[in-house]
């Protein structure tokens, strides 16, 4: 922790570009519309933090899940190779990683609900702003708000609009970013924002193969916008349809080398709880002693052992239809959405050069809601809205297992179905519906004009079904066999998961002692939908449907503004009564002998403690300054379930603390703008971003192999504008060239792999904003 603080202390010596959104101006006034209506973040008793599409195209958010190093006590777990990013608010996190499971945290964007992990990935352009709210939220957002709430807010145009602008960028590993937006006024009462992006390479990468010969990394997103907006009298309709693309590279895995060179199992550096490359075999080269071994490669993530083929291969179409009129007084809403997303990926577990645990994964995700809503007047001393919403989710999905060079399952098949090498492909198939609806209502009466008392109730329905299951081998050419082989058949087996506790919400009670402060305290619970596992299924008990987790929230909280607004002082202290968490058990595998299966269940209940403090100050012109800062601490205090280490440990669960939770995280900012000749100006920035251990393990062999250590990184930027319009800037990120690590694990079958973030990147940008 000292080595962070003074890491801090010299990065907010720098110059920086804030870190939340802001107005135009020397003013942090920001508008959102958490509770569903316009309102100052001041004034809403919610912990917050809305970050602005300037600030995020000035810094180079790329996809959404960066933002999470803006905000404390938040994590954005990208598991394999970035497919999937997982956030984590407060220690609340989903802890299954396929696809069909819905995040804890709900993602919305313009105001329609993702359902999949892999539906909130995209690429970040033309943002008016994302909004990420803390602790339950299912009152207003409903299901899966358990650990809170993030709206990405795309901009639109208004009547009269005819602003734009384009920005191109080219950095490191050959990178370029075209970004380009223009609003277009179609007569007195309509205008149509178009956007469009294109994030690409003109070849290399930052990681380089030494099984493929190549170099990897290489983005390949392009995505377009459409937003038509109508004023006709009391009516208001705004039409969205948006189109994406993505096929980029991801992260190529390290290899870690666990095994003796000298006899079988763990080697002693390892039994000791720490890595040795040079001196530890991976499993590939325990089976090929001629292969190069973990040593070959580079300790920042930088040369791997892995085949080149981790990437993406997802498409994207969406439309939405958002109507509202004024019915005198009353504002009746209606939100139409509908979203069609294929998603494929690859990714190579065992990260060597055989084939010993490769992962391909092909998905087709349907998703339509319907929500309706009215809305009393935003003035007056009570203020009111109800709704109800309604959707309808379908999902099919084909996963397989490359395990065609493992001798270990080649000698557990080959005596029992014949099974040669080269049919070696473990297949899973399923289909999956999931059908919710919910009604909810919210409100804000002042008991004084100091005092408010705020509520909301919401109730849920929902159902999910899974039908025609199956694991087993399919691409049998060793002998006849029609339809393949099933190990396990699940099709004749229906599963059926229905919420079993319908009813949340949330009680708030907030005071203004003055114009510039707001006291809070707040009583929410949320929910997390169980469901039907995903993963790969060894026995019908697999299978069986896990339960709906809670979290009910006891939270303070205040919001204040001193020296005449120049600083900005907010914070909050939390209680969460965590339960019925979902989780991963381990039991032995009976497919795989030696190693363990994964059942995803309900483990137990626990604790989430924690509290933040948010920062701004703008001590003289041109200079703002920023700090958050989070701390957490997570405990499971019942529990009957255990998970096993990598060294075959029983480990109960009673007792331990979440992953991806760790004690401390935040970001310090400081950015200075300061005018350099007859219009024009220069802003020099930097910040950093930094957290405590994500994970350490249980005992020595976890420690070594699971274990992901704390870290930080800084970013800087240095911008030359024009009051034409152009701007030019230099940039880089990961200053320092931070190697850290982001994941760690294994494939199930023998192999131990980790995931580094991207080194040091270098790029400049010019604009034009008209």
């Amino acid at each position: 922790m000292r080595s962070i603080l003074i890491g801090s202390a010299s990065i907010i010596a720098l110059v920086a570009t804030p870190a939340f959104a802001q107005a135009q101006g020397e003013s942090d006034e920001i508008v959102v519309t958490a509770q569903k209506r316009e309102q100052n973040l001041q004034d809403v008793p919610i912990a917050i933090t809305a970050v602005s599409g300037d600030t995020l195209r000035e810094r180079q958010t790329r996809t959404i899940d960066e933002i999470g190093a803006l905000v404390s006590n938040t994590q954005i777990y990208q598991d394999k190779g970035g497919s999937q990013p997982n956030w984590t608010i407060r220690g609340v996190a989903l802890f299954d990683f396929n696809v069909n499971n819905s995040p804890s945290t709900s993602i919305y964007i313009d105001e329609i609900y993702q359902p999949s992990l892999v539906m909130g990935a995209g690429g970040v352009f033309d943002l008016q702003r994302v909004e990420v709210l803390k602790g339950p939220q299912s009152g207003l957002y409903g299901r899966n708000a358990v650990g809170g709430a993030v709206q990405i807010i795309s901009h639109e145009a208004k009547p009269g609009d005819n602003d734009g602008y384009v920005t191109l960028d080219y950095g490191s590993w050959n990178r370029y970013r075209i970004e380009a937006a223009q609003s277009l006024s179609l007569g007195e009462n309509t205008a149509l924002r178009l956007s469009f992006l294109n994030d690409g390479s003109f070849g290399g990468g930052w990681q380089q193969s030494l099984a493929g010969g190549r170099k990897w990394g290489e983005p390949d997103r392009i995505a377009a916008r459409g937003i038509l907006k109508s004023e006709i009298g009391a009516v208001t309709a705004k039409l969205k349809v948006y189109y994406a693309r993505d096929k980029s590279d991801t992260v190529l895995a390290t290899a870690s080398g666990a095994y003796s060179a000298t006899g079988p199992g763990f080697c002693n550096a390892i039994l000791s709880g720490r890595l040795d490359q040079a001196n530890c075999q991976t499993l590939a080269q325990a089976i090929n002693p001629a292969l190069a071994g973990a040593g070959a490669q580079s300790d920042d993530g930088r040369v791997v052992l892995s085949q080149p083929g981790n990437r993406l291969d997802n498409e994207e179409f969406s439309t939405a239809l958002n109507l509202s009129a004024d019915l005198g007084g009353l504002t009746l809403t209606s939100i139409t959405g509908y979203t069609e997303f294929d998603f494929g990926f690859a990714f190579d577990y065992d990260a060597s050069q055989l084939n010993l645990g490769g992962w391909v994964e092909q998905a087709k995700l349907r998703n339509f809601t319907q929500e309706v809503r009215l809305a009393s007047p935003s003035s007056g001393a009570f203020r009111w809205q109800v709704g109800a919403i309604y959707s309808n989710y379908r999902f099919n999905e084909f996963k397989e297992f490359n395990w065609t060079d493992n001798p270990l399952l080649f000698d557990t098949f080959n005596p029992i179905f014949g099974v040669g090498f080269q049919d070696l492909f473990l297949d899973v198939t399923y289909n999956q519906k999931t059908r919710y609806w919910g009604v909810y209502g919210q409100f804000d009466y002042d008991l004084t004009p100091d005092l408010t008392f705020s509520g909301s109730v919401r109730y849920s329905d929902e159902r999910t079904t899974y039908r025609d299951g199956r694991t087993g081998f399919r691409k049998i050419t060793s002998f006849p066999a029609p339809g393949g082989i099933d190990l396990i058949a699940v099709g004749d087996i229906d599963r059926d998961y229905r919420l079993g506790d319908h009813w949340t919400g949330s009680a708030t009670l907030s005071y203004r002692p003055n114009s510039d402060a707001l006291l809070y305290a707040t009583i929410s619970r949320g929910y997390k939908s169980g469901g039907v596992p995903g993963g790969f299924p060894q026995t019908p008990e697999d299978t069986l449907p896990y339960q709906e987790e809670f979290v009910l929230n006891f939270e303070g909280g205040f919001k204040t503004e001193w020296l005449d607004r120049k600083l900005q002082i907010n914070g909050s202290i939390f209680y969460y009564d965590h339960d019925d968490i979902q989780a991963f058990t381990t039991l032995p595998s009976t497919l795989t002998p030696g190693q363990f299966a994964f059942r995803l269940t309900n483990i137990g209940s626990g604790y989430n403690f924690g509290a933040e403090l948010d920062v701004v100050l703008r001590p003289v012109a041109g200079l703002r300054l920023s700090g958050s800062l989070g701390y957490l601490k997570t405990r499971i205090t019942e529990s009957n379930n255990v998970f096993f280490s990598f060294d075959n440990q029983p480990i109960p669960w009673k007792g331990q603390s979440l992953e991806f939770a760790p004690s401390w995280s935040g970001n310090f900012a400081v950015s200075y703008t300061a005018p350099v000749g007859s219009g024009m100006s220069v802003t020099a920035g930097a910040d950093y971003n930094f957290r405590t251990a994500n994970r350490t393990g249980q005992t020595a062999v976890d420690k070594a192999l699971r274990g992901i250590p704390g870290y930080g990184v800084a970013n800087g930027r240095i911008m030359l504008e024009t009051d034409t319009g152009i701007n030019l800037s230099v940039w880089s990120k990961n200053l320092f060239n931070k190697a850290y690590i982001t994941d760690a694990g294994n494939d199930g079958v023998g192999s131990f792999y980790r995931t580094y973030g991207e080194p040091r990147a270098v790029g400049v940008s010019a604009g034009y904003k008209w």
